[in-house]
């Protein structure tokens, strides 16, 4: 409990000396001011796990200017306030032999990696002989010009089913571009953009939503917390489980929210049931910061 006091009071002294205000800390850090308090006033026990409280104190250190490592080292017992900060050492002889390690076993790999081409191309020229020699075969039994005996139809009766096929083509034609058509517009409602992407931030821009907007947040292989805000309120706040799926409705008219994922290799997110993307880049259990800009279609 001793080192929880000295690590929130260090980093409220350097927020202090940076005329950082909680509320603007919070804006910095994305993470809720009452989680802020209790980091300084050293109750650790009253944020979501080890793992929020680790990663919350690296945040707050970054933004005010403090060792965030060394900060969790603290925290974890392997470190203290009165030692010296650690050197590093230049780690050239070790990063030599991982590239030269690299470097074998991606030409000991090589022969197998071409091998599912290989298998597939294989595959293909199998596929392409057989139907082939079928078309083939189907030709020599069934040939195109017909003996003349077998056309024995009255000029009045080729006319009528003529006349029915044409007509049953163009209704068909018809009702073929009416359903493209359609699929198109419905298609083209909601168009969902990442207009910029970092290891932690990303930007999502989605045009022309259906009005309420439904976020749905899907857990994968581990658990994530998941926290939106609109107008600097949470909306939602939970830690998905694997397997598990938590919805939140935007309020009426909202045309932003932020969003935190804490481990955001752990969950997918969709918009009225269509993906996000924004795993690009990710990294595994870092946390993604995403600003989410929305504009509604007209209602006809």
């Amino acid at each position: 409990m001793g080192n929880e006091l000295l690590i929130g009071d260090n980093l409220r002294q350097a927020r202090l000396n940076k005329n950082i205000s909680l509320d603007e800390l919070q804006q910095k850090t994305k993470i809720q001011k009452r989680y802020l308090e209790a980091i300084e006033k050293g109750t650790f026990d009253l944020l979501p796990g080890d793992y929020y409280v680790r990663t919350f104190i690296r945040q707050y250190a970054e933004v005010v200017g403090v060792n965030g490592d060394r900060l969790v080292a603290i925290y974890d017992g392997e470190a203290s306030f009165g030692d010296p900060l650690p050197k590093r050492e230049k780690p050239e002889t070790v990063q030599g032999s991982r590239s030269s390690n690299s470097t074998k076993q991606k030409r000991k790999k090589n022969w197998v990696d071409y091998l599912p081409t290989v298998l597939i191309g294989l595959i293909a020229m199998t596929i392409l002989t057989i139907v082939a020699y079928l078309s083939i075969q189907n030709n020599a039994q069934n040939p195109i010009i017909g003996s003349p005996s077998s056309i024995d139809v009255r000029n009045e009766i080729t006319t009528e089913t003529t006349t029915e096929d044409s007509t049953e083509e163009t209704d068909s034609t018809q009702s073929t571009e009416t359903t493209t058509t359609s699929e198109t517009q419905e298609k083209e409602e909601m168009v969902i953009k990442t207009t910029h992407q970092t290891q932690q931030d990303v930007t999502v821009a989605i045009e022309q939503a259906q009005s309420p907007l439904e976020l749905t947040f899907i857990g994968l292989d581990g658990r994530c917390w998941v926290g939106v805000m609109v107008n600097g309120e949470y909306v939602l706040q939970y830690t998905l489980e694997p397997g598990d799926s938590q919805s939140v409705t935007l309020p009426e008219g909202a045309t932003q929210a932020n969003i935190v994922l804490g481990a955001s290799a752990n969950v997918d997110m969709k918009a009225n049931g269509e993906l996000i993307p924004f795993k690009e880049g990710t990294m595994p259990l870092l946390q993604k910061n995403m600003t989410l800009t929305v504009s509604y279609a007209m209602n006809r």
